[in-house]
């Protein structure tokens, strides 16, 4: 027997142990439909921001990626290029005192 559970500007469809997530997308707002595990589904319900990342990993398979390790991966590249460091002096707000004076010398020998 078919189950729906109604979220913000989402439903969830529940058959026989298995669980689509749908909502209205487009120019027509014709919906869409995915499947998800019931995990999925009861993280979907804890708060808007988790049915924000429901749907986007839904549609791509990918979770979003959060700020920490948005700034994580601008800091690992820019020690992989520590020239990035004299070329855009703001890459210097994302590293400590102590890290600026290893890859300061370093960007230097590089350009």
């Amino acid at each position: 027997m078919e189950k729906i559970h109604r979220g913000d500007g989402f439903a969830i469809i529940e058959n026989e142990g298995t669980y689509q997530i749908s909502w209205p997308q487009g120019p027509y707002n014709e919906p869409v439909f995915y499947p998800i595990t019931k995990e999925v589904m009861e993280k979907a319900f804890n708060s808007d921001q988790d049915a924000y990342e429901v749907k986007v990993y839904a549609e791509t398979g990918q979770w979003p990626s959060n700020e920490n390790e948005e700034l994580e991966s601008k800091r690992a590249f820019v020690r992989n290029f520590p020239e990035l460091l004299l070329q855009i002096p703001d890459n210097q707000k994302l590293f400590t005192e102590e890290e600026l004076k290893v890859l300061l010398p370093i960007a230097k020998k590089t350009l």
